[in-house]
This record gives structure tokens, C-alpha cells and sequence, in this order.
């Protein structure tokens, strides 16, 4: 077994047995996680790893990124977890409380290990599925783009689902929970994919959270649905910092 001896720092040498002797294991699969949704895996794991030291703990869609975690005067830099590539999430010792991402990480959870890999385990999924979707979504897009710009052109209202969606989505911002809000930008979207303010909005919330990439791809799709918007110069300027920033990663 690999030690990640840098990780190891911060547990307890009772945890450090516990490692080592590896007497029990727990595999997260599509029947141990039930109902668990990706708002309630972000939350478990951000809980998990805040217990274990880590201040800042922030996701996109496909990444976990978590820093701040100092360790006798040592401030380590930050974890980036890529959630699509964890081929396996196992914890092990007899007590359940390491958990292991072969290749990546390990960390000593205190508090419902259980529910941690579960969480990233769902959040492994949901990674999967949000870039089929997008990539789906985009194909789409493209083919129907002409059809898109008809309709945004006529101001339409939305319809009623895709404006629940829309008051959720706002109701999230305020509490400036933007992965949420980007969630529900997203349901609103998969109804009316050619409402441009629900693709600038998502942007915005998708670049607060750091997911620069998928952000840039929905201000892309508001500047092809509204070229001439007043704000397209302040659009592409967002687009060019975002994927600035995304190379600096």
C-alpha cells in the first residue's frame, strides 16, 4: 500500500495503526450511496475535510479544490481532486476513519467516514454525467442555434418549470451558494436552452465558483444567441480572464 506520508502528518498514531493494519475496507457504490444528493455530497464532504483541518474547500463540476490545511506551523498547499479520474474511493483500518483515493490522496475522517465516501463517490457520478450532458448539450446547440436566436429574439417568458428553476437559482446567489444556483441554472436551461440571461447568469455563478471552463462554454452560448447585446464586449472580456485563469490552474 502506498503511504502518502505528507497526508499522514496530521493523524493521530492511533490512526496511523489503524492504517497500517488494514483489517477492514468499505467500496462506496450505486446502492450504499440511496438518495444522497449532490448538494448533500458537497456538504458531507466540505464538513469532512473542514474537520480535518482543511479552511477552504470549494468543488466545480469535476474538481474538489481544498487549501489552508496547516500542520505545525506548515501550511500545505492546496488539494486538487479531479473527480471523474478516482477510479476507486476505499476506506480502511478497522475503524473506517481513513479514506483513500488511490494515486491522490488520504485523509482521516472523524466524523461519519461513511457518509464522506459516499459524498465523493456521488460527486465522482455527478462529474461523469455533467460532462455528457454539457457535451450533449452543446451538440444540440449547435445544430439548433438559428431556431435559438428566433426565439430569444422574441423575449419569450419562460416557461413555468424553467422559472421555478430560475427563482431558485437567485434564491442561491443571494445565499451565494453558487454551485447550487448553477445547478438550477442548468435545470432552468434544459428547458429553455435559448434563454440567453439564464447562459450569462450561470456563467457568472460557474466563474464565482471557480469552474472557469464551463463557465466560459455558457457565456460563449449567451454571445451566440445575443452578438449584439450592449454587454458583449464585457462578455468576451469575462471569457478572456476565465480562461486565463483556467490556464493558471
Amino acid at each position: 500500500m502506498k503511504i502518502d506520508h505528507k497526508r499522514l502528518a496530521s493523524i493521530p498514531c492511533f490512526a496511523m495503526l489503524v492504517l497500517l493494519a488494514s483489517c477492514a475496507s468499505y467500496i462506496p457504490t450505486d446502492s450504499t450511496v440511496g438518495n444522497m444528493s449532490v448538494k448533500e455530497a458537497r456538504k458531507a464532504v466540505a464538513t469532512g475535510l473542514k474537520e480535518f483541518g482543511y479552511v477552504d474547500v470549494r468543488f466545480t463540476s469535476r474538481q474538489l479544490i481544498a487549501g489552508g490545511l496547516t500542520f505545525k506551523g506548515h501550511t500545505y498547499s492546496p488539494e486538487q481532486i479531479t473527480f471523474s479520474e478516482i477510479t476507486q474511493i476505499v476506506q480502511e483500518g478497522t475503524n473506517e476513519n481513513i479514506v483513500t483515493l488511490p494515486g491522490q490522496s488520504q485523509f482521516y475522517i472523524q466524523s461519519n467516514p461513511r457518509a464522506f465516501t459516499n459524498a465523493l463517490y456521488v460527486l465522482k457520478q455527478n462529474a461523469i454525467k455533467t460532462k455528457k450532458d454539457a457535451d450533449e448539450f452543446e451538440s444540440v446547440f449547435a445544430t439548433s442555434l438559428a431556431d435559438y436566436r428566433n426565439k430569444a429574439a422574441t423575449n419569450a417568458a419562460l416557461p413555468e418549470e424553467a422559472n421555478k428553476y430560475k427563482v431558485q437559482a437567485e434564491g442561491a446567489v443571494r445565499d451565494k451558494e453558487f454551485n447550487d444556483a448553477a445547478d438550477y441554472y442548468a435545470a432552468a436551461l434544459k428547458i429553455a436552452p435559448w434563454w440567453p440571461v439564464g447562459h450569462f447568469n450561470r456563467a457568472l455563478v460557474l466563474g464565482e465558483a471557480g469552474d472557469y471552463d464551463m463557465a466560459t462554454r455558457e457565456m460563449k452560448y449567451y454571445l451566440q444567441l445575443v452578438p449584439g447585446a450592449p454587454n458583449a464586449r464585457a462578455a468576451q472580456d469575462k471569457i478572456y480572464e476565465w480562461e486565463g485563469r483556467a490556464g493558471r490552474k
